[in-house]
Formats: C-alpha cells, structure tokens, sequence
C-alpha cells in the first residue's frame, strides 16, 4: 500500500503560505496534514518547494515504503531535475527527498491543479491557510527580493542626490511641471531627432551656449556672442538676450521672461521655432571650419 502526499504552495496580499496532506488507503485514510507561513518577502514558487520539503520532513520516519509525493509545480520539478541550480530552496529540497528515499521507495510526480481532486483541493487549502499562520518558517530571502530592494535603494539615493546636488538649471525648469514639459516633447517632438535633441538641450543646460561650453573647457569665455555683455545661459538666450528682443517679442508675445515663465507658458515648439529662427545651437555640420554660419 503505497503514501500519498500532495502539496502546493500559494503567494497571497496576506502573505506567502505553503501545505500538505498525507494520505494512504487510496486517499480514504488521512496520516497528516499541515500548514506552514513563508517570510512575505519569500515567492510562490518557494512555498511550493517549502510544501515538498516539509512533507520529507515529516516523513523521515518511514522506511521501506512506496511514497508519491505530488505537486503542481512544474517549475519545481524542472529545478529539482536541473544538474546546477544555484537556489538553496531548491537545494534544500533535494537533500530532503534524497534523505526521504534513501530508506523508501519515492517518487515525485506532477498533478494538474484544481482538477477536482479532493486531496489536491485540500492541499491547496492548506497553503492558502498558510499565508494567514503564525507559524512561520524561515526560508533564504531570493534574489529577486534582493535586486528589488537594491535597485529601489539605487533610486531613493539618487533622488536624493538630485534634490541636493542636481543641476541647477533643470531642477528649476522641470521642479514643478516636469510631467507636463516631457508630455509636450514626446507628443509633439517625437518625430524630429534633431527638435527633440534641442529640447533636452535647452532643458538640461548642455548645450553650445558658451555658459557651458566655459565650464567644459571648449570655449574661453562665458559672454553671449550676440550681445556681448552677459554670461550665456539658456535664461539668458531664451528670455533676456537685448539682441534678439523683436525675435522674442514675434514668438513669445513678450520682450523679457525668466526661465520659468518660458517653459511654464510657451509650449515647447514654440520655444524650439525661436531656438532654430536665431541658428544658435545649430549642428556642427551646419558650420564651415571657421565657425561662420553657412547661408
């Protein structure tokens, strides 16, 4: 007369759980049943091996018999059969089953869930009831878990280091219409490279006005050509420059603006149209070797 033992492994918003049954008699008679809580942190797929695993445990007992242990997890079964697998579940788990049949004839064998079964559907049970268990086993946290959590840390600090530390000039363009100058971009720009590589310019800072080029060491002075007597940032050329005043005055209905009135009220185009009427951030290949514009 052979044992049975059907486990399954559930991942719920109360937790993660995992559970078996054991049965003999063709299923007329129950030896044990169980429940167990995973770590939250812990996967469905970890639950499912944890139920397999505490299964043997239970079992080490027994000796000389024919025992099939059933689960629904494909993904286990591969892993178990799989010659390198670096999860210590999984390892785990084997050293269990190999412990289990050293004394007893095993077997390990998949069942389609929710197939009406009644001791499947009670396994299946058992792990649901798991995930709401105060007791609770510990399992390795995965490295899904982990790269998670690093990757979510990477980005809290970098956040922070923007607000502390990021630059200046985009910080007080994007502070507090970011979603609504990126919107206008992608929904207007995205099928012109060359427009939408003058709007993240513009937006950023890094671009060939001679504010950066100054600070990147590929101009010996920070004076707008143009007018001669200011230092060229994008709030100068956009809204203050006297030397394009009427081109300012023909695109943005206004002679002097600061930075935020431009990007919080000029759509994006339009600050792109007066960018390219002015032919000041034109392309290298637009310029001879001499640096003169060509006409």
């Amino acid at each position: 007369m052979s044992t049975s033992c059907y486990t399954d492994g559930s991942k719920t918003d109360e937790g993660c759980g995992a559970g078996y049954i054991i049965t003999t008699d063709n299923n007329n008679t129950i030896i044990h049943e169980e429940s167990h809580r995973l770590p939250n942190c812990c996967t469905v797929f970890q639950a499912e091996l944890s139920a397999i695993t505490e299964a043997c445990n239970h079992l080490t007992t027994h000796t000389n018999k024919h025992i099939i242990i059933w689960t629904d997890s494909l993904s286990s079964i591969q892993a178990l059969t799989t010659l390198n697998n670096n999860s210590r579940t999984v390892a785990n788990c084997l050293n269990s089953l190999n412990h289990l049949g050293a004394n007893n004839n095993l077997e390990l064998r998949w069942i389609a869930a929710h197939t009406g079964l009644w001791v499947n559907e009670k396994a299946h049970e058992l792990a649901k009831l798991g995930t709401t268990s105060n007791l609770i086993h510990k399992r390795p946290v995965p490295q899904s878990h982990i790269n998670n959590y690093i990757n979510n840390k990477v980005i809290q600090l970098n956040n922070e280091h923007w607000t502390k530390n990021g630059p200046k000039h985009t910080k007080m363009i994007l502070g507090r219409n970011s979603g609504k100058t990126i919107n206008n971009i992608n929904s207007s720009l995205i099928n012109n490279r060359k427009d939408y590589r003058t709007a993240v310019q513009l937006i950023t800072g890094h671009c060939g006005l001679n504010k950066h080029l100054f600070n990147m060491k590929k101009s010996d002075t920070m004076e707008c050509p143009l007018c001669g007597h200011r230092e060229e940032t994008v709030s100068h050329f956009l809204g203050q420059c006297p030397a394009t005043t009427q081109l300012r005055g023909h695109y943005f209905n206004e002679y002097y603006l600061s930075i935020n009135d431009i990007f919080d009220n000029i759509h994006i185009t339009t600050i792109i149209k007066y960018t390219n009427k002015t032919k000041r951030l034109l392309e290298p290949e637009d310029i001879d070797n001499t640096g003169i514009t060509k006409l």
